[in-house]
């Protein structure tokens, strides 16, 4: 399953959430001693749930250190999941200059960009991230949700197609593809609608939106726009 923007509605209203950030296990950054010790009980607290205890040791962790990757990635992390978007913006772009040739990096800060509305820059974070990993599914979806609140409904379906590709049996990307050909061809989002309609088998993950998937289809067969 794609982790991405919540696909969830109610009534007319997006309800953007956040898409899942990513942590990785490599490290670029040659950490020892103390400072390797510091990282890997952070690292525990993160996967413990305890992300301010965390902050407590990155920060000490990651002063003095500009040029550390994972500290700063784990950082950056930890100030998303608690809510801190400019400062956790603020290590992912220390990230990148740490080492500009990480997929995850990128990913992230989209993922923090799109919290903070900015999203033009999501946007082109994500397709940083494909330049590192084309075949990366997650981030061909978000961009594609980056450019639809942008109302870019265009560059929206290219990378939902992309997302399509890569994960053809995860019917969320149906549901948002159906939602941009609204804005453009009617005709082909009808057609979009049913297939995401037909192709629903797991009630439980897309139940909420089934009845709103439903009215659309009533209204573009009656000629109407939703």
């Amino acid at each position: 399953m794609i982790r991405a923007l919540s696909h969830l509605r109610m009534g007319a209203a997006v309800v953007l959430a956040a898409a899942a950030p990513v942590l990785f296990a490599g490290a670029t950054a040659a950490l020892v001693g103390a400072e390797a010790a510091e990282v890997a009980a952070a690292k525990k607290l993160i996967e413990a749930g305890r992300q301010e205890e965390a902050i407590t040791i990155l920060q000490s962790t990651c002063s003095g250190r500009a040029h550390d990757l994972v500290p700063h990635f784990y950082l950056g992390y930890c100030y998303g999941e608690t809510g801190r978007l400019e400062e956790a913006r603020r290590e992912y772009e220390t990230c990148a200059r740490c080492d500009p040739d990480r997929a995850e990096v990128y990913y992230n800060l989209g993922v923090i960009l799109n919290k903070q509305g900015l999203y033009l820059s999501a946007a082109g974070a994500f397709e940083e991230a494909l330049l590192l990993d084309p075949g990366l599914a997650d981030a061909n979806f978000n961009c594609g949700l980056s450019y639809y609140y942008a109302d870019k409904p265009v560059q929206a379906i290219k990378f939902y197609r992309e997302a399509r590709a890569l994960v053809p049996d995860d019917v969320a990307v149906l549901y948002w593809l159906a939602l941009a050909y609204e804005e453009i061809d009617q005709r082909v989002a009808l057609s979009i609608w049913e297939d995401y309609l037909g192709q629903t088998v797991n009630v439980a993950t897309e139940g909420p939106n089934l009845e709103f998937a439903r009215s659309h289809i009533a209204a573009l067969r009656a000629g109407k726009k939703p």
